[in-house]
């Protein structure tokens, strides 16, 4: 084999541990989401006295999500950061925002849901 050869299945690797990587983050999203957020809603339409959820779980489900996504759609090529690990480029800006508008619209609707049912 060749030092090309073995290079492009290195690569190769690489850039299926992006991708997988991505597929564990979209699996823990939506299992939080599932335990977290959509049992206890279940719990309340099925008129539970007293339901708890995590808060937490509004911030990690859309983070999850979107990068989860992303690294299972772009996989490598997804330039988030910058080179020295600091500070986010464009592209993790906007990823960055459209988690924390899911975040907001997630948080709201869920309140919305729980007002309506006659929790407080």
């Amino acid at each position: 084999m060749t030092v090309a050869g073995l290079l492009g299945i290195w690569m190769m690797a690489q850039e299926l541990k992006y991708r997988l990587g991505g597929a564990v983050l979209l699996a823990v999203g939506l299992g939080v989401a599932w335990f977290f957020l959509l049992g206890p809603l279940q719990e309340a339409q099925s008129g539970a006295p007293e339901v708890s959820y995590q808060l937490k779980a509004f911030v990690l489900v859309p983070l999850c999500v979107v990068f989860g996504l992303g690294f299972l759609v772009a996989g490598s090529r997804l330039e988030y950061r910058t080179a020295d690990h600091k500070n986010f480029t464009v592209v993790g800006w906007v990823l960055f925002i459209v988690a924390a508008a899911l975040t907001a619209a997630g948080y709201f609707w869920f309140q919305q849901q729980f007002a309506a049912l006659g929790y407080v």
